[in-house]
């Protein structure tokens, strides 16, 4: 099931934009200010100088949306405080691929087009994504709708309010681990070798964690996925 009736409302994104576009425009003219004073007072320097140092103090604000929203579970600043997060379509976290094409399509559709075409995608696509959402397959939902909606690949647990963690040292791995794992218990194209390796996967998982394995393989690796995506929510 994807995620098109739980889509963050337009006023949300838009609030967004500008809690992270505030936060833009007051870096921009402190580094500004800075730097035009030091080479006003410094104009020795050439214009190749001063065009490398002005790019190198700008290059961090320009890479914030895609590194805020790869290492803090797909928020800025201004998706934070509105409670929205980009997420694909089926509810999982994007990889860092998808991030980093919504990142650069952002160049077009928020900067060189103007961010009324990324509005204007936003009303009117059937997941409310900008034309970056749309080459990624991502969109931005609220984080309450991603806590509580059934993740559409994998029949998740922690869904259930009253789902307690049996192994808290899921929280450990990395979201490309557990992803991994969620596609040994859930695809189709591993079915045929799933004898094999769902055992040796089980072993290979409670040796990483130094957990002991009390349950059938299958039933262990799936309860790890549910751990991890349980603590995952609720940080």
């Amino acid at each position: 099931m994807q995620l098109r009736m739980t889509a963050a409302s337009v006023l949300s994104r838009l609030t967004a934009w500008i809690i992270d576009g505030s936060i833009f425009i007051f870096y921009f003219f402190l580094i500004a200010v800075i730097l035009n004073t030091l080479f006003y007072s410094y104009n020795k320097y050439s214009f190749l100088i001063t065009f490398i140092v002005y790019f190198v103090l700008y290059l961090p604000m320009m890479l914030y949306p895609f590194f805020c929203e790869k290492y803090f579970k797909g928020q800025t600043i201004g998706k934070k405080v509105m409670n929205i997060r980009v997420v694909n379509l089926d509810g999982s976290r994007p990889s860092t691929g998808q991030l980093l094409l919504r990142w650069l399509l952002l160049l077009v559709d928020g900067v060189l087009l103007g961010p009324c075409i990324g509005l204007i995608s936003i009303i009117f696509s059937r997941n409310c994504q900008r034309l970056g959402d749309l080459a990624a397959g991502t969109t931005v939902v609220r984080t309450r709708d991603y806590s509580s909606t059934s993740i559409g690949l994998y029949n998740f647990l922690f869904n259930d309010p009253n789902y307690r963690p049996f192994y808290p040292e899921a929280a450990n791995l990395t979201w490309r681990q557990v992803e991994t794992i969620a596609n040994a218990l859930h695809s189709y194209q591993v079915a045929a070798r799933r004898n094999d390796l769902i055992p040796a996967l089980a072993q290979k998982v409670q040796q990483q964690l130094g957990v002991r394995q009390v349950m059938p393989p299958a039933q262990f690796l799936q309860t790890i996925v549910n751990d991890y995506y349980y603590y995952d929510v609720k940080k």
